[in-house]
């Protein structure tokens, strides 16, 4: 099948890093204006612990956001304007985000890109898809207001910190959640990558008690999935909940109803020609992980001017690794925790 044919009207094909090269001008000085407020509240107690150094973490609103990320947060929060075609990928951090931004972006392109010249071969799906917070704190406000509709853009923020235009407006909102056990695990390897060499890594057991604690990037996690799953029971016009095992249980399945909340079905003729099945291949972890790339090549974070591999994004992504790591009183500790903040929700893990 020479490309991804569909009767929608969506026209989407191009990632963000080839928007934000062709429009460098409009990068400006990181914001400021909140600096002073921001060093007025609470810095994590740990401040010691060597992930600190990579991005200390400030308690806004009962949230802990790295401080540069927080920059970002609060010039999003008074300038952006949403549009009603806008489509936001929203996840507490290494639940899946990395998957939902290449399905999303690939079923919005199956009109205009052919599998042998796929943008996700030569990009990374985050380079396909920003992070609202990054490109806001660093001086990248005025990009994210050119890309052409419908937008697509990802953030790890709780819902009632998202801009008050993104929940007023008529925009999708698409959230994914995963077992905080894997989560944990997950998170862990990903700072140890970051922050490298023995003599900087922070051990599992103390990651675990500053994870319990809430003392992580965007935690508390079980305030930030209570707070999208609240919303998405009250409104699942606008927001379409997700869980990560389900996923990895049905891709195909999750891959239909992603389409039709983002406005653009597969066709009874997508569906005969196995469209679906093609792009939940394309999408899966492993085909992902073996483009070259994802494999190797450093990305500077902007927000953080950390140097990231591509290659970190994609250590395992399956679920139950949490049982190679945690000891069964650990397992039982943070189960026993989540149950009784999701106690009254009915929401399970």
């Amino acid at each position: 099948m020479a490309s991804f044919g569909h009767e929608s009207d969506v026209n989407f094909s191009i990632p963000y890093k080839t928007i934000q090269e062709a429009n460098i001008h409009l990068i400006e000085e990181p914001p400021q204006e909140h600096d002073a407020l921001i060093a007025t509240l609470p810095l994590e107690p740990v401040y010691e612990r060597p992930f600190s150094i990579v991005h200390p973490l400030r308690l806004y609103k009962d949230v802990w956001i790295a401080e540069k990320k927080l920059r970002g947060t609060l010039v999003m929060q008074h300038c952006f304007k949403s549009r009603p075609t806008d489509i936001f990928l929203t996840s507490f951090p290494k639940s899946g985000t990395t998957w939902l931004k290449a399905m999303t972006f690939s079923t919005l392109t199956r009109t205009n890109c052919s599998l042998d010249k796929h943008p996700l071969l030569t990009h990374n799906p985050h380079q396909c898809v920003p992070f609202m917070e990054v490109e806001f704190s660093t001086g990248r406000s005025k990009i994210i207001e050119v890309i052409p509709s419908p937008r697509v853009m990802s953030t790890h923020l709780p819902y009632f910190l998202l801009p008050d235009s993104i929940k007023e407006s008529s925009c999708r909102i698409v959230y994914i959640w995963r077992d905080p056990k894997d989560v944990l695990v997950s998170a862990w390897y990903f700072t140890q990558k970051i922050l490298g060499g023995p003599d900087k890594m922070v051990t599992f057991d103390q990651f675990f008690e500053f994870f319990c604690q809430g003392l992580t990037s965007f935690g508390p996690i079980w305030n930030h999935i209570l707070g999208y799953w609240e919303e998405s029971k009250r409104r699942p016009e606008k927001i379409l909940f997700l869980k990560y095992e389900n996923v990895l249980q049905e891709p195909v399945k999750y891959a239909k109803q992603l389409a039709h909340f983002i406005g653009c079905p597969y066709s009874e003729t997508e569906e005969n020609q196995h469209v679906v099945e093609q792009i939940v291949e394309l999408c899966s972890f492993n085909t992902l992980k073996d483009f070259d790339v994802n494999k190797d090549g450093g990305r500077v974070m902007p927000s953080t001017d950390v140097r990231i591999s591509k290659a970190y994004f994609f250590r395992k992504g399956e679920a139950g690794d949490w049982k190679s790591h945690m000891t069964r009183e650990m397992a039982e500790r943070l189960d026993t925790l989540i149950k009784e903040k999701f106690e009254g929700s009915g929401l399970q893990i």
